[in-house]
């Protein structure tokens, strides 16, 4: 298997402490817009569709972002993205696209203007959402945001991830909405990565890779779906059972889809530091390198 971006280091010695943890997340180097929308506080479709907030929230926006919610929202957006892009160094800065579910935005200013989903975490989430016509503009945005820490300022090592793709047809939306926005895959040295986070992604990652030029694998997220389980709940600790057979063998497929590809896989687990099973198991795979974010 190759790994896109090795830090050097063992995979046993990086997990002495969290302070290298942390370390390795930042030489692996993964951010997730998700993660950026939290910090500028602004609800994506507020910024794209300002007119359509209640006459009070509306004001209340416009004093927020000196009356252009728009440029507020790429300018902050790209900020954040060309300080990663710059922290990264020589090595690639992957950029998770915006995937997180509906009821993860609800503190965003403007969150009203999302519709409310009886399941969120199986709703309209990356290209479902992003495909949807009616609120495509918030997706322009971030695309614009993208465009301008990469092309405008130089951040050529700004990679992209492309998170909750659940078909082949979703690929290849994924791929015409990002060229269609001047992402286009290939151009300026431009690299698109799935996010592996669904069983599909994994047991069909061969095809899936024919999109794409590399995997991210979520175990995480991959055991949450494959155990149909919801990471919040306070009795629920599956995903602490780091010997699961079902979730071993989809990160194995995806491991060994990728190398007989000869494309690149990055591994993301936020308990890895309280799996060493999984700890050994990974480095029985080749994989040495862990994405902690």
């Amino acid at each position: 298997m190759t790994n896109s971006a090795q830090s050097g280091l063992q995979f046993s010695e990086i997990l002495k402490s969290s302070d290298q943890l942390s370390n390795l997340q930042a030489d692996i180097g993964l951010v997730s817009v998700d993660d950026l929308l939290q910090e500028i506080g602004i609800h994506p479709y507020a910024a794209a569709y300002p007119a359509e907030l209640p006459e009070d929230a509306q004001q209340q926006l416009l004093a927020k972002t000196d009356n252009s919610p728009a440029e507020f929202f790429v300018s902050a957006l790209a900020a954040k993205l060309i300080s990663a892009a710059q922290k990264a160094g020589e090595k690639p800065l992957k950029v998770r696209l915006a995937g997180a579910d509906s009821h993860q935005r609800l503190a965003l200013q403007g969150s009203e203007l999302e519709t409310q989903e009886v399941n969120p975490l199986i709703g309209k989430r990356g290209v479902s959402r992003w495909a949807d016509k009616a609120v495509r503009k918030a997706f322009e945005l971030e695309c614009e945001a993208i465009k301008r820490a990469r092309i405008a300022e130089g951040m050529a090592n700004i990679e992209l991830v492309i998170p909750f793709v659940r078909t082949f047809s979703e690929s290849a939306t994924a791929i015409d909405l990002l060229a269609e926005q001047g992402l286009c895959r290939g151009a300026n040295g431009l690299r698109v990565h799935l996010m592996a986070e669904l069983p599909a992604n994994a047991l069909m990652a061969e095809k899936f890779l024919q999109y794409f030029d590399g995997l991210v694998v979520d175990i995480d997220q991959l055991a949450q779906f494959a155990l149909g389980l919801d990471q919040t709940h306070p009795s629920l600790e599956y995903l602490h059972d780091d010997q699961n057979e079902a979730v071993l063998a989809l990160i194995d497929h995806a491991l060994k889809a990728a190398s007989s590809t000869n494309k690149p896989c990055d591994v993301v687990s936020h308990y890895i530091n309280k799996a060493p099973n999984l700890q050994l198991w990974l480095l029985e795979h080749n994989v040495s390198t862990v994405i902690t974010q």
